[in-house]
This record gives structure tokens, sequence and C-alpha cells, in this order.
């Protein structure tokens, strides 16, 4: 059974100014990472702006990310506020041949915490295929708890976890908790080197979309035991996750992307581009990162 492992770029959604979806920049932008030396790619999730997409725009950007990748891995967000829709979009991934499918937890309504794990089960055993939760309360609302992982132990096709909340300690009961093999997987960026160091299978967050390579270094230097490495690129990460996060998210990942001449597109209204004022902010931070990284390596 397919279990992740490396470094992920949890990759926006390039959109044009009219907010229709950018086909062509979402192949450029996948054809790029091929070339980063990054493991995979985690797509249609919080940073891709999924739920501002109707489903026929989600398949169609899966249809180009999956076509258009070569190399990597591919995992793509099907969650939906309802099993039966989260199921829907899943089978459609499926058919396509991501490696794995993710989901969010079920977000607006508060299912019980046997609620979310039947969502998960009936996933699983529905698709049969790989299946991740993915855990970003802070979004959906709900909030997966490590006791979960005993449902999860019940189905060997529930390969993972992306945990994104933010807190350490609960970070770490997932990977206390976590079935042989089970990959929990950091999504929370400022806690990238404490999860590796603590256990976890790798990293699927919005800064290694900005800054790959940097994160493919830590993630080497980590499985070299090299502690000391580790955590300096940490820090030249901060940098990247301080700019990342200026305005509107994602905003700031997309103005990144693009001053690398990359097709990073619009956000979709309501959400806002950033002003020239933040954009200042961004570069300071951005110049700040590349420094530090020269000094480490």
């Amino acid at each position: 059974m397919y279990h992740p492992a490396g470094v992920y770029p949890a990759i926006p959604t390039p959109f044009m100014r009219n907010g229709d979806l950018d086909e062509t920049g979402l192949r450029d932008l996948v054809s790029y990472f091929e070339t980063t030396g990054v493991n995979g790619l985690l797509a249609l999730g919080t940073i891709g702006e999924f739920a501002m997409m109707s489903e026929q725009e989600r398949k169609k950007a899966a249809d180009t990310i999956v076509g258009a990748a070569n190399r990597l891995e591919v995992i793509i967000n099907a969650g939906c506020a309802s099993t039966r829709q989260t199921i829907r979009m899943a089978e459609y991934l499926k058919d396509l041949g991501v490696d794995a499918i993710i989901a969010v937890e079920p977000y607006f309504y508060h299912p019980t915490a046997k609620g979310m794990a039947r969502h998960y089960l009936d996933l699983a055993e529905s698709v049969d295929m790989p299946v991740m939760a993915y855990n970003i309360p802070q979004f959906s609302g709900n909030r997966l708890m490590p006791d979960i992982m005993d449902a999860f132990a019940e189905d060997e096709r529930i390969v993972g976890l992306k945990d994104s909340e933010g807190d350490p300690a609960r970070m770490m009961e997932f990977i206390r908790r976590a079935p042989e093999g089970f990959s929990v997987m950091v999504g929370a960026d400022p806690l990238v080197s404490y999860g590796i160091c603590m256990g976890a299978k790798g990293m699927m967050i919005g800064s290694a979309s900005v800054a790959p390579e940097a994160c493919v270094d830590m993630y080497r230097a980590a499985a070299d035991a090299d502690l000391k490495k580790t955590f300096a690129m940490q820090g030249t990460l901060n940098d990247f996750i301080r700019a990342m996060n200026v305005g509107t998210f994602p905003a700031a990942v997309k103005y990144m992307l693009a001053q690398k001449g990359l097709p990073g597109g619009h956000v979709r209204p309501p959400l806002e581009g950033l002003s020239d004022a933040e954009k200042l902010i961004v570069d300071d931070y951005v110049k700040g990162a590349k420094a530090i990284r020269k000094v480490i390596m």
C-alpha cells in the first residue's frame, strides 16, 4: 500500500484576472515542481482555494495536474462538507490515477468524533485506494483528535494524516498513536523541523511551493540526523512563512511565485491581492530568507 514520505508542496491554483482557471499556468506550475527535487504535490487544498471552486472546476484542475505530472506523486483533496460528495469527488480522482486521495475533515456543520471517523472509513471502503485525512480546524471549523487513530487502524487503506493545526503536543500524539507504517505529515509550516525529528514522515506545506529547494534540504538534513542544519533550515523557512501570511492568504504565495516568473495567478473574490505596501513587506522577508540560506549552505 502506498504511503507518502518526503516533501510535498501544497500548490496554489492559478486563476486569471477574470477569475477563470488558468489551465496553462497550472500545467506550467506542475512542470516547474518536477525540477525542484520534491517528492510529490498536494493539490486543491486550502492554498489551492478548493472551497472557491465548483465541482467541475475541481475536476478540470485535477485533469490538468495529473496530465502534467510525470515523475511526481500526486495527492489531491477530495474533501467536501458531506461524505456523499467527498466519495463522488474521490471516485473521479481515482479514475484519473492519483497516488492517494486526501480529504479535509467535513466542514461548516459539526459532526461528532464518531461521525468524522465514519466519514473516512466510508471513504476508504468506497474508493478502495490510499486515503489521507487532513486536519485544519482553523479553516474547517472541526478538529480531528488523536484518538481517531484507533478508527484509522481498522482500515489499512487509510494511510496518512496531514496535520495542519499547529499544536505541537497534539501532533506528537498523532505520531505516537499512528498505526505501523502510517504517514503523519506535517502541515503546519513552523513545525516542520520539530515534526520530522519527532517521527513525522514528511511535510505537506504551502511554503514548500515558494521554497521547495530549502524544504528538500531540510528533509535531507533530518534524514541524515544533522539536527543543526535541520533547525537552521527552519530558520530560513520561517521568513518565507512570515511572507506567506502577509495580506489575505494565499495572495502572498501567488505573488512570490509571480516574482520568480511562475504562474501564481490571482486569488478569487472575496479574497484580495496584495497592496503595494504589502508587496514590499513580502519582498523584505524573501530577501532575509535568501540571505540566511546562503550562510547555511
